[in-house]
């Protein structure tokens, strides 16, 4: 699938960023304009999204907790296309639904560069673990940052 109004040129950059055992997740910033994406206060995480912020998918959660207005568009044509392809339950049951519609690890670029995005967005995988119930846990988050939001103002 390719979105006419950004078409796709070249290669979803995608970088997998993998810490030291027990080491806190980063605060990751966006690379365009140096924003915070969550801001922790209380023991809570508040969302502190940047315009430039196309998505987040939390490991922990194991889905996107969140999605800019155009990666929830994008999102909802893949979603339509998936439906198109497998149209019942006997159809999404096998293995041929769960590849095509797998975001995990190595199959997130594809997803992505199926969805119309191409070289302007990065998106970061950082994996992280952690002890927890006495054994160990690791985590992937995924931030997509969209180059193509750029704007004027954004130079320095």
């Amino acid at each position: 699938m390719q979105d006419n109004a950004f078409p796709v040129a070249g290669q979803v950059g995608y970088v997998a960023i993998e810490q030291p055992f027990g080491v806190q997740p980063p605060k990751v910033h966006c690379p365009i304009c140096g924003q915070q994406q969550f801001v922790e206060r209380d023991d809570e995480y508040l969302e502190t999204p940047c315009e430039h912020l196309a998505f987040v998918f939390g490991g922990d959660e194991d889905e996107f907790v969140y999605a800019s207005a155009d990666f929830t568009e994008r999102f909802a044509r893949f979603d339509a296309e998936l439906d198109a392809r497998f149209p019942d339950e006997a159809s999404r049951g096998g293995e041929d639904y769960e590849e095509a519609s797998s975001f995990y690890r190595d199959l997130f670029p594809r997803r992505l560069a199926e969805m119309g995005y191409g070289a302007h967005l990065l998106a970061l995988r950082i994996t992280y673990g952690g002890m927890a119930e006495g054994g160990p846990v690791w985590f992937s988050d995924v931030y997509g940052f969209d180059y193509a939001a750029i704007r004027e103002d954004d130079a320095p």
